[in-house]
């Protein structure tokens, strides 16, 4: 009886060990609890969103009320769907959950300039990708319920109709940033380049790490760019830098099994990187302080 109850404790002591490791093992990954208690990665936290997953095209549109919307693939009785999440990314706290009238395709979400309309195209790929047979669908940012088509010309939309992009010269990817004074171009093809408003070269931000996310640019003027699989701990990587003079501010070291699943964002006041990710049928979502 002494030697069993020895063994017990022995296989008990054994497995809370296991246990320990394992969660030590957690938490020392990227925004894990070891990993932002001792601040090594800047992590402020971690919420997640079960049953959605987003894709490179889930591109965040700010709503001008600290939530955000996202196209993102929703699970439903019926399987994945393409959808709208509304949510604060500071809380986690969701605005609710809205079917697109999708029948495949990429959904890209557009942001009209004056804020009061989405534009949700899909037809980048496969035409006629809307349930009544077109290629994109809109809506009103106060009521994600009603849908109509709407013609687009050209299925390869970069912005909402009539916004203000660079010339065409500057290649597909080009935004305008810091109110119009810089333009930066490339990224997932070339280089990525920051220029001034009149196209003269600022400075050459990346030049062999690819990146089919495109940059995101804060409010206080940081640009923030994930570039899958660079990090030298076998995760994905983010870098930042200066929209004025392109002066490189800092990365994040993803280690291994962090990896982006849609680009990151910023917070309204650009105080937090917004970084998505996936696992398990939900998305993650990490916070990250500015550098």
């Amino acid at each position: 009886m002494r030697r069993g109850r020895l063994i017990a404790a022995a296989v008990a002591a054994l497995a809370l060990v296991g246990a320990g490791g394992l969660a030590a093992w957690h938490g020392s990954r990227t925004c894990g609890w070891i990993d932002r208690a001792l601040g090594r990665s800047g992590c402020l936290g971690t919420v997640g969103f079960e049953g959605v997953a987003p894709s490179r095209n889930s591109i965040a549109q700010a709503l001008g009320d600290g939530r955000v919307v996202m196209a993102v693939e929703m699970r439903t009785p019926d399987g994945w769907r393409p959808g709208l999440l509304v949510f604060d990314p500071g809380t986690g706290a969701e605005g609710g959950r809205y079917p697109l009238p999708l029948r495949g395709g990429v959904a890209r979400l557009f942001l009209s300039p004056d804020g009061t309309r989405l534009l949700i195209a899909c037809g980048v790929i496969r035409q006629s990708c809307t349930e009544s047979g077109g290629d994109a669908v809109v809506t009103q940012r106060d009521d994600l319920r009603v849908f109509a088509d709407v013609p687009v010309e050209g299925r390869s939309l970069t912005a909402y109709p009539g916004t203000l992009t660079p010339p065409e010269g500057y290649g597909f990817e080009a935004v305008f940033a810091a109110r119009g004074s810089r333009i930066l171009t490339g990224g997932s093809t070339r280089p990525l380049v920051l220029l001034d408003a009149d196209g003269s070269r600022i400075a050459e931000l990346a030049r062999r790490d690819m990146s089919a996310f495109p940059a995101a640019v804060s409010a206080s003027g940081i640009i923030a760019r994930g570039e899958p699989g660079a990090s030298e701990r076998g995760g994905d990587r983010l870098r930042f830098w200066d929209v004025q003079g392109g002066a490189e501010l800092g990365q994040i070291e993803g280690g291994a099994g962090w990896q982006l699943r849609a680009p990151p964002f910023w917070s309204e006041d650009g105080a937090s990187l917004f970084v998505p990710r996936s696992q398990r049928g939900a998305m993650l979502l990490d916070r990250f302080r500015a550098p």
